[in-house]
């Protein structure tokens, strides 16, 4: 064990010797300049003498975005499958988010987040489709929820409980059954519906739900709590009161009560803690969540819920969505006397699909035409990303996120750029059953002439940009444009021609 360590320290660190008279081995290693060093600082704070239990910062860098200030994340050792399986991806996805993190045993909730030494009122449970059907079986689900509804009322001031206790649920359930049609295992005897209706009855537990695609996915919806609670921090908006050796003293002196379900509406159906994109959900999902937030929007009598944009197509609230109806309405009457050939000749024209009933044929004629650069390198049998698509979402996200001339993105950033904007349906960093992933398709977008996408020295990558016209900057743009009229991007900046 100690010759594996030094192995796994023997880079900036330490050096290893052959002396076969030093022992029996004949191995012994020398501490480098830069390892004395280390050693000297840990030798000064081992003498330093014992500290109260609290975050160690645990960064690539040396300093901290200033979007998280004094926040520190901490997440449970058990992660991933823990350091056996998958927790160093995910410690290797924080560190490309520049998050300030620290691993250590929780006793409660997967993730909990601190202020300094301080405990911040927010509790994340993570939970996988398999883990749900999973601690549904073993009774794990009720305890576990009792125990974070005890913690919510130590962090968030007793009765009123302003303490925000959340479930980042990952993946569908539908694409994790097995033989029988039961969910992770067969003799856990927990079907689709059996785990999406637990999931569905959190809200009114007490809990706010957000869905996830993929461990990738869950990362960045863990950011952007990270940095909302750093913002509320700044803005007075919630207190910090307590340790993490006081809190748990507390928790423990609570009698079972405080851990029951709340009778109290205003407890029931509460917001997230940051808005997350659900366009990837199956349909069974996105009922669930409907339903919770449908039922979130009625606990305050000021709230207001719209099902659909005023300004979308087919939307209402406006007066000039009058005009627009009587139009669509002559254009269908004109399409429906046309033959079903003849509204296959459109659709192909159009590059669009041409299956389906001649409703459905319609109704894809009704929709906004595609960009004129996409349907030209259709009918040249190039090569055109579909939307949605992960080969889309890297391009779009070199779009956004790179300046075309300066140094290219890394596989590993552009892997999470490209899960951040919506456009793949499927999860950047694969389901976890396959060899796949969102880069597999990488080759098709090199390939070409011109082609779409360029690897610079180093690995990096960048869109092309010669010829102009034709290039993976102007195919990115196309697609961008796409990606905002089916609503998947989410970058919040529509482009011109959306």
């Amino acid at each position: 064990m100690f010759y594996q360590r030094c192995i796994y320290l023997g880079g900036p660190f330490m050096k290893e010797r052959k002396r076969k008279g030093a022992c029996s081995s004949g191995r012994v290693f020398e501490l480098l300049d830069s390892g004395r060093s280390l050693a000297t600082k840990l030798r000064t704070l081992a003498q330093s003498g014992p500290f109260e239990p609290g975050p160690l910062r645990q960064l690539p860098d040396e300093s901290v975005d200033q979007e998280f200030g004094n926040v520190t994340m901490s997440m449970d050792f058990r992660e991933g499958g823990g350091g056996g399986r998958s927790l160093h991806k995910m410690c290797d996805q924080l560190d490309i988010r520049g998050v300030p993190y620290v691993v250590r045993e929780l006793k409660i909730a997967d993730y909990i987040f601190f202020v300094g030494e301080k405990l911040a009122p927010v509790l994340i449970e993570r939970k996988t489709a398999d883990d749900v059907a999973g601690s549904l079986h073993d009774g794990r689900w009720e305890r576990q929820q009792r125990s974070m509804r005890k913690a919510q009322y130590v962090l968030g001031g007793g009765s009123a409980r302003r303490c925000q206790i959340c479930y980042i649920i990952e993946g569908d359930a539908s694409k994790r059954t097995v033989h029988g049609g039961n969910v992770g295992r067969r003799t856990w005897f927990q079907s689709v519906d059996d785990v999406e209706n637990a999931i569905e009855k959190l809200p009114s537990l007490g809990f706010s739900v957000m869905r996830s695609k993929s461990t990738l996915d869950t990362i960045g919806i863990l950011a952007k709590v990270a940095q909302d609670v750093s913002w509320k921090v700044n803005n007075g908006n919630i207190d910090v009161m307590y340790s993490y050796e006081q809190f748990l003293s507390r928790v423990k002196k609570l009698g079972e009560d405080k851990g029951e379900p709340p009778t109290d509406r205003a407890h029931q159906n509460p917001a997230p803690p940051v808005v997350v994109n659900t366009n990837f959900m199956s349909s069974t999902a996105n009922a669930a969540t409907a339903a919770a937030a449908a039922a979130s929007s009625t606990r305050d009598d000021d709230a207001t819920f719209s099902p659909q944009r005023s300004d979308s197509p087919g939307g209402f609230g406006s007066d000039d969505d009058a005009p627009q109806q009587t139009n669509n309405a002559e254009k269908v009457a004109e399409l429906k006397k046309l033959s079903m050939a003849r509204l296959k000749e459109m659709l192909k024209e159009r590059d669009e699909k041409t299956g389906g009933k001649k409703e459905e044929l319609i109704s894809r004629l009704l929709m906004p035409r595609k960009p004129e650069l996409l349907i030209l390198r259709a009918r040249r049998k190039e090569y055109v990303p579909k939307v949605p698509s992960s080969n889309a979402a890297i391009m779009v996200a070199l779009l956004l996120n790179h300046i075309p001339g300066t140094q290219g993105l890394t596989k590993e950033r552009l892997m999470v750029l490209a899960e951040e904007t919506g456009v793949s349906k499927e999860s950047m960093s694969g389901d976890g059953s396959s060899f796949y992933d969102g880069w597999s398709g990488m080759k098709q977008l090199q390939e070409g002439d011109p082609a779409l996408v360029r690897r610079e020295k180093g690995h990096r990558y960048s869109l092309t940009t010669q010829p102009p016209e034709s290039a993976g900057v102007a195919v990115a743009n196309a697609l961008h444009i796409l990606a905002h009229r089916e609503d998947m991007c989410t970058c919040g900046n529509p482009p011109n021609g959306v």
